[in-house]
């Protein structure tokens, strides 16, 4: 799997090994997209920070629907939500930030 842009999933003072497995645990979930346009978000510090994570949560939302099992919408909707909290907590150390 190749990164276009950003570190993956995981903040930028996460280990990288930790920072790749995640990222290749989670594209068993999600589009990769969802995060790569978070982080190119980030790095410019535009929009708001909050308007960024909503928009990751919704991406990750939409690829939750576009599963074909039910128990993986499930999952795939749990995780963003997570997610999407963890990065709310502490995506402050991380917004613009190159």
């Amino acid at each position: 799997m190749s990164q276009s842009f950003g570190n993956g999933l995981g903040p930028w003072w996460f280990p990288a090994p930790l920072r790749r497995l995640i990222t290749h645990w989670a594209s068993f979930f999600f589009c990769e997209a969802a995060w790569e346009i978070h982080d190119a978000s980030y790095a410019a510090a535009d929009p708001a920070r909050a308007i960024c994570d909503r928009g990751f949560l919704r991406a990750m939302l939409r690829d939750a629907s576009r599963q074909s099992r039910i128990w993986m919408i499930a999952a795939c909707t749990i995780l963003g939500w997570i997610m999407w909290g963890l990065v709310r907590l502490a995506g402050w150390a991380s917004y613009g930030r190159p």
